[in-house]
């Protein structure tokens, strides 16, 4: 716990220049909390974290480098004293939980309020497990529900195929996201066909649709 003049120490690692820049002017503006640090990818990330000796994490990087959810576990295991909070665009309850798994203990989405971003920083930081409002939704829905045999198969999408989905949601070309994740074109146009399959979609236009309105991810 800090004292009452003592500020927290956040480094934001985050890949979108005016997001992180917007994050730093409202994270400055609550007062109690203080930036210790920036980086731009995960690898950047674990070098800083070298020298900068932070009490929260705010992390949103995607590759070249490493995962989100690689950068997460590997600074779970080396320094599991670091809060770690997920912001993300995109909240299927898969992702959520692979986060949680492997060492988050927030999960924010960009659409949380600026109330939710400051009292999950602090939750965190005093030893707790926070997620916003729609967050927190997903995972009591996931949880509750039971599909029907015809269901829709969104809710068994793979941690590859959320990514997918998110660098097509971009209008990243079958090359793009291949050479991005590090694998064939080949492999892309599967991961692809079986999203269509599961997403009951006919072109990759109505399947970013369907992700939309089942919070596989948001825009």
């Amino acid at each position: 716990m800090r004292s009452e003049n003592e500020k927290i120490k956040i480094v934001i690692a985050e890949d979108q220049k005016i997001i992180l820049h917007s994050l730093i002017s409202l994270i400055v503006s609550f007062g109690d909390v203080e930036i210790a640090g920036t980086a731009s990818d995960g690898v950047g990330l674990l070098k800083k974290l070298e020298v900068i000796k932070p009490d929260v994490i705010i992390i949103d990087v995607k590759k070249p480098g490493l995962t989100q959810v690689e950068v997460t576990k590997t600074i779970y295991e080396k320094m599991p004293w670091i809060k770690i909070i997920s912001l993300s665009r995109y909240y299927h309850p898969v992702y959520i939980k692979e986060m949680l798994k492997n060492g988050a203990k927030g999960f924010l989405s960009k659409n949380c309020s600026l109330e939710e971003l400051h009292e999950g920083i602090r939750s965190v930081y005093n030893g707790k497990t926070y997620f916003c409002s729609l967050c927190s939704q997903v995972l009591y829905t996931d949880y509750a529900s039971e599909p029907a045999a015809d269901s829709i198969g969104y809710r068994n999408l793979t941690k590859r195929e959320i990514e997918i989905i998110l660098h097509l949601s971009d209008g990243a070309t079958t090359k793009e996201i291949a050479n991005t994740l590090f694998i064939s074109d080949k492999t892309v146009e599967r991961h692809k066909s079986n999203l269509l399959r599961k997403m009951r979609a006919k072109n990759t236009a109505q399947m970013v649709k369907v992700a939309i309105a089942n919070g596989v991810l948001i825009i």
